[in-house]
């Protein structure tokens, strides 16, 4: 939460060296960025708090990156992920693919402010079981129905699941693009991605 790249990579190293888990990991970076939301919706902190932050929790999943892959099981399923049209946050989106990987699923990281028709290629192009959508403003409603549409136009809406989430969505704007779930955060979005998948 202090913004200090430097220690974050630091206590990355600390964290892998103590053999952590990777939920615990991935748990204390989000519970980090959340609070550090929080303020910064409340006037605490401003965008150089936020950039900040973002470079901390970047520079301490490049060190943990290759820890959580040692222990990833096998090949989950094949994800694509990215923050819709209009939206360039992307700290949420960074650590959900960093625990999906860490999870053992095969991810594709599309980045920020995605067009409807670059999502539909991807999934289209690597067969993908699951589409995550990081959509943090409410006025990214239309970008979330044009990928649906994209998906539809592709006949690739029955082949995909497609998961919704962001910190201003909500599972009735969810119900509202149609997408299959809604997830609010870490441990719901891998929770909602193995039940798509057919697991427990």
């Amino acid at each position: 939460m202090e913004g200090d790249a430097d220690q974050a990579a630091r206590l990355g190293g600390e964290i892998t060296a103590a053999d952590l888990s990777a939920d615990s990991i991935l748990s204390t970076l989000s519970a980090a960025m959340e609070e550090v939301g929080a303020r910064y919706e409340t006037g605490e902190y401003f965008i150089p708090e936020m950039l900040r932050s973002a470079a901390a929790v970047e520079a301490a999943l490049q060190v943990l990156d290759p820890f959580l892959f040692e222990r990833r099981a096998d090949q989950a399923g094949v994800v694509v992920i990215g923050t819709v049209r209009g939206d360039v946050h992307n700290i949420g989106k960074n650590i959900i693919v960093s625990a999906l990987r860490a999870g053992g699923y095969k991810v594709y990281d599309l980045g920020v402010n995605v067009s409807a028709a670059k999502f539909a290629a991807k999934v289209g192009e690597v067969d993908a079981d699951l589409l995550l959508l990081s959509a943090f403003t409410t006025s990214t409603k239309q970008s979330l129905l044009d990928v649906i549409s994209a998906l539809e136009a592709a006949g690739l809406r029955d082949r995909v699941k497609v998961v919704s989430g962001g910190a201003a969505h909500s599972p009735e704007l969810a119900r509202e693009v149609g997408v299959d779930a809604f997830a609010g955060d870490v441990k719901s979005t891998l929770a909602v991605c193995r039940e798509l998948m057919g697991g427990s």
